[in-house]
């Protein structure tokens, strides 16, 4: 992984955590999420409307994904309704990177040197353990934890699904901006048939929010699927879950959410894990 690929990993997580903690903020946390995904549909389509059209043999992939990100963007909404930022966050992001390494080594052959496998250990158990501060002090309920851990099972689908969608698509930019107008597309369908009279109901600057939260969600996703074009997905996958690092200090800084030894402790680990994925 070279150093500009690895710089703008870190970025796209940076802006990943960012969106998150939007809909943190929000009162109404599962309108949020639907928000997002469609500001990012919105965001996305001039973009595929200028990019050339994905290859043929993405589009099948394109339409599972959109579903399945309905499926998460749902999930990221309740999770966060239920739980601390910075522990829906870390269990949910956290628990996906091992899983998606060894799926991409045994699907794809994409096998990691010693150094890779250590650095993905190394940065999803930080990312873990960011969240033990609150779980200690409560900040978890059980159905947050089964909506955290479900979540992470999504993320692991998507993630190979997209990885491998991106590079059959030819371009990363058309391929999530067309999964992410047919995620959008889908959520305004359910939207209007379900949750009319509560889409009439919000104010202007909810829509606003969500269209500068979707921006930087498809901006965060691009930037990861260009990259498992150009590097492992496993690898990409798991410097991608450093957003955490992020969330927890966006939770500390906005939410008054505690960053203690053990987070600290996290934090070294991820670092540890950040260096190792340069000796691959």
């Amino acid at each position: 992984m070279t150093t500009p690929i690895l710089l703008a990993v870190l970025a796209g997580a940076l802006l990943h955590a960012s969106w998150n903690a939007l809909i943190k903020w929000e009162p109404d946390k599962l309108a949020a999420a639907a928000a997002i995904a469609v500001g990012a549909g919105v965001v996305g389509l001039p973009i595929a409307m200028m990019s050339p059209l994905p290859l043929a043999p993405s589009w099948p992939l394109i339409a599972l994904s959109s579903a399945i990100h309905v499926i998460y963007f749902v999930l990221v909404g309740y999770a966060l309704r239920h739980a601390d930022l910075g522990v829906a966050y870390p269990l949910t992001r956290g628990t996906a990177p091992a899983f998606t390494a060894i799926l991409a080594a045994l699907w794809l052959g994409e096998m990691l040197s010693l150094s890779g496998w250590l650095a993905v250990g190394a940065i999803a158990a930080g990312v873990v353990a960011l969240s033990a501060d609150a779980l200690l002090r409560g900040g978890l309920t059980p159905r947050a934890a089964v909506l955290a851990f479900t979540n992470a099972a999504v993320v692991v689908a998507y993630t190979l699904i997209d990885g491998v969608g991106a590079r059959l698509a030819g371009s990363a930019a058309a391929y999530v901006s067309w999964m992410m107008a047919g995620t959008a597309a889908l959520i305004v369908l359910i939207a209007l048939v379900f949750y009319r009279k509560q889409v009439a109901e919000k104010e202007r600057g909810f829509w606003i929010r969500s269209l500068f939260g979707g921006a930087l969600g498809i901006a965060s996703y691009g930037i990861a699927l260009w990259a498992m074009t150009k590097a492992p997905i496993g690898l990409v996958a798991a410097l991608r879950e450093t957003s955490v690092l992020f969330a927890a200090i966006l939770g500390a800084l906005l939410f008054n959410e505690r960053f203690g030894p053990r987070r600290w402790a996290a934090l070294v680990l991820i670092v540890i894990g950040i260096g190792l994925l340069r000796l691959f």
